[in-house]
């Protein structure tokens, strides 16, 4: 009886709200997501608190936090949502054969060669899947990741350590992109040095290539103040082509723009160029569609092929 309790106690829309809680850091703002009162919230997480006779969340100053058994209901919400997802997507399978749908978040920077490789040879093979792709910060990315929205990413730049599973591949080194006409175009490298006296284009904050140009550089003592920055790297690589500034791409992603003659890639004289870092990244556990997989797989073993093929 005690054991019926408790489980007539952990309803659907009690957990739910408990993980937007802890999506959200608190409970205003979780209310604020999902268009309901707080005090609604409020009340139904400690209803839930009641029936199992444990806290669930914790008061730090203005903020709340999850207690532990709170993290094991969440992880439970979170494990339910995966499977209704994939349930749904399988049984869609099933009915449309190969057809269905998959979602990735790609960094804007890496859209293009997605699009020539990956993308093109997963088309072939199933040409009835839906794919939707969207570029966004990463913090952002692997929130939808974990609330089951997104299936699979392409980063690049510093990743920290994130609940998600993640394989990365070396895309150094970082360049410095001018036109065949820029007077620095006929150099086989570029130092920092040189390029603090230069305009230069500057990627939003949350970019991960300007997280290492401003590693770079602070490493060296540097602060140079861009000429722009923008939060589009067609903006960007359209400024460099123009002669206006000096933008950055890796060799591997400016390729097809060095191929056609647009642009020139000068790596750039640091260590961190050459060690610059993409991830393929999903969430860990999770079970995917046979397209989501297929897609992943071949990703990875493009990424892998890159890779290997710049040493």
């Amino acid at each position: 009886m005690v054991q019926q309790r408790i489980d007539q106690g952990i309803t659907e829309h009690r957990l739910a709200y408990l993980y937007e809680v802890a999506m959200q850091g608190g409970v205003r703002a979780a209310a604020e997501s999902v268009g309901v009162n707080p005090s609604a919230i409020s009340r139904q997480i400690a209803l839930l608190e009641r029936h199992l006779q444990i806290p669930l969340l914790e008061k730090q100053g203005r903020n709340v936090t999850v207690t532990q058994a709170g993290k094991l209901l969440i992880e439970h919400h979170r494990e339910m949502l995966y499977r209704r997802r994939q349930l749904a997507e399988t049984l869609q399978d099933m009915r449309h054969l190969r057809r269905g749908s998959v979602s990735l978040r790609v960094g804007q920077g890496m859209i293009s060669e997605f699009v020539e490789g990956p993308l093109q040879q997963f088309s072939a093979d199933y040409p009835d899947v839906f794919v939707d792709i969207h570029s966004g910060n990463m913090s952002e990315t692997i929130n939808m990741m974990l609330r089951g929205k997104v299936d699979m990413a392409i980063s690049f730049g510093p990743l920290g350590d994130p609940p998600v599973m993640v394989r990365s591949f070396n895309r150094g080194p970082i360049c410095a992109i001018v036109p065949p006409h820029h007077a620095l175009a006929g150099l086989e490298a570029i130092t920092l040095e040189t390029l603090a006296s230069q305009r230069l284009i500057f990627m939003a904050e949350q970019f991960g290539i300007q997280q290492y140009i401003n590693e770079m550089f602070s490493s060296q003592h540097l602060a140079p103040l861009p000429a722009y920055q923008c939060n589009h790297f067609s903006t960007a690589i359209t400024l460099a082509i123009s002669g206006l500034g000096i933008a950055f791409m890796t060799r591997q992603s400016a390729r097809p723009l060095v191929d056609r003659g647009d642009i020139v890639a000068i790596p750039v004289e640091h260590s961190l160029s050459h060690t610059a870092t993409c991830h393929l990244i999903r969430s860990q556990g999770r079970r995917f569609t046979p397209a989501a997989e297929h897609l992943w797989k071949v990703l990875a073993s493009s990424m892998q092929s890159q890779s290997a093929g710049k040493r």
